[in-house]
């Protein structure tokens, strides 16, 4: 079982189109059934439902500067919630949660950057209702 994700759409299609030929490759040369592919997509790159929005970045960006955080942007692929909700038509840019040594055993976060964070999603929903 394999998990495949790109940042590029073309590339996540290309790693999609080889595991295909290496199953045929595999069969020919092994026999028929000896190895069988079914793809089953998880979540796409949010960047191309974020792209046409990109007023959603520089709103996180404001409501950051706003509560005394330095933006730190770096494109990602998109994490499952993000990506799942913006291509089901909801942007959803991920932001910054305060955490550290993700998906490791000394996964935290630490109190003060969770308040941080509130700070910031109080910030995000004034901006927002503000907007027009």
């Amino acid at each position: 079982m394999y998990i495949i994700r790109d940042h590029n759409t073309d590339k996540y299609k290309s790693r999609c189109e080889l595991l295909e030929k290496s199953a045929e490759w595999i069969n020919d040369r092994y026999g028929a059934g000896t190895a069988t592919i079914e793809l089953k997509e998880q979540y796409r790159n949010m960047r191309e439902k974020i792209e046409p929005v990109m007023w959603v970045i520089e709103m996180a960006r404001d409501a950051m500067l706003a509560v005394g955080i330095t933006p730190v942007t770096k494109p990602i692929r998109g994490g499952t919630d993000g990506a799942r909700l913006s291509w089901q038509g909801l942007p959803t840019p991920n932001l910054f949660t305060g955490g550290m040594n993700f998906h490791g055993r000394y996964e935290c976060i630490p109190t003060f950057a969770m308040e941080k964070a509130v700070e910031v999603l109080i910030k995000l929903v004034e901006l927002g209702s503000q907007r027009k």
